[in-house]
């Protein structure tokens, strides 16, 4: 049997550092969710709106990821 995965949604998620921790000294990192990302937008488009929005924050960035929801179908 074939399984057929179907993107139908997607989020950009921002980590940004927002401090660091005063016990272990370790960075404290919290996460910015933008979802209802196109599933069809490109990765480059997704890591420059991403850019876009970290220029816009306080804290510095860390990481741009995206996470894509997929429904999978026997075919």
């Amino acid at each position: 049997m074939s399984v057929e995965a179907i993107k139908y949604d997607s989020d950009l998620v921002l980590k940004v550092q927002t401090g660091t921790d005063p016990g272990t000294v370790e960075p404290v990192v919290k996460l910015r969710r933008y979802t209802r990302v196109k599933p069809e937008a490109t990765h480059e488009a997704v890591h420059a709106v991403g850019e876009a929005i970290a220029g816009l924050q306080v804290h510095p960035l860390v990481e741009i990821t995206r996470q894509d929801d997929l429904r999978l179908e026997a075919g």
